[in-house]
């Protein structure tokens, strides 16, 4: 312990027989760290600062409230464009589909018309629970517009069956509606319109 106490004294009075270099060595050493530092960081902050601007310019100079309420307004867009989606059937009900109608008579088409993109996976699955069981099914389109929600028509026992099992299947309410040239040719048509709140 002695000898280093006697070291570290002797390396005191070498320190203080040369204060100038040893000063000019600590300012030396220091601003070397100071100039890396500020050129460190000077790049983070420069990077943040083109970060802001971005999205300064992004929002349009909209306060963050604004942007809050703009995004807000933009989720409540999106879920409402969710819930216009068809969810695809099940396969329990896919089954209970099949089964409830397959002791029916044939129509000699089912023609399901789906209203846009939201409704195409359930009127694939129709077509082939509708295909599965022996019935002629396909998916068209219509140049009218197919009213919201299902729809079945023409109005005759055939197509009420259909509606009754659609309304079990889907949990929809399904209207049945009137029509004159679908039973002259002996079709039943199932549109699937934009769904309802």
């Amino acid at each position: 312990m002695d000898q280093i106490i006697k070291y570290v004294l002797d390396e005191m009075r070498v320190l203080g027989d040369a204060p100038v270099v040893f000063a000019g060595a600590i300012l030396i050493i220091a601003g070397a760290i100071w100039w890396a530092l500020s050129w460190r960081y000077s790049g983070i902050i420069k990077n943040r600062e083109r970060t802001i601007a971005l999205y300064k310019h992004r929002l349009g100079g909209a306060s963050p409230d604004e942007a809050k309420a703009k995004i807000d307004s933009l989720e409540g867009q999106i879920w409402t464009l969710k819930n216009r989606v068809w969810p695809r059937l099940a396969p329990e009900t896919i089954v209970y589909l099949e089964t409830s109608l397959k002791t029916k008579d044939p129509p000699q088409q089912i023609v399901i018309l789906p209203q846009d993109m939201d409704s195409v996976f359930l009127a694939r699955d129709l077509v082939d629970a509708f295909t599965r069981i022996g019935w002629p099914a396909k998916q068209d389109s219509s140049m009218n517009r197919v009213p919201d929600g299902l729809s079945v028509w023409p109005d005759i026992e055939l197509s009420r069956a259909i509606g009754d099992v659609l309304l079990l299947a889907t949990g929809a309410p399904v209207a049945i509606r009137e029509d004159k040239y679908a039973p002259e040719h002996g079709n039943i048509v199932i549109g699937i319109g934009y769904k309802a709140d």
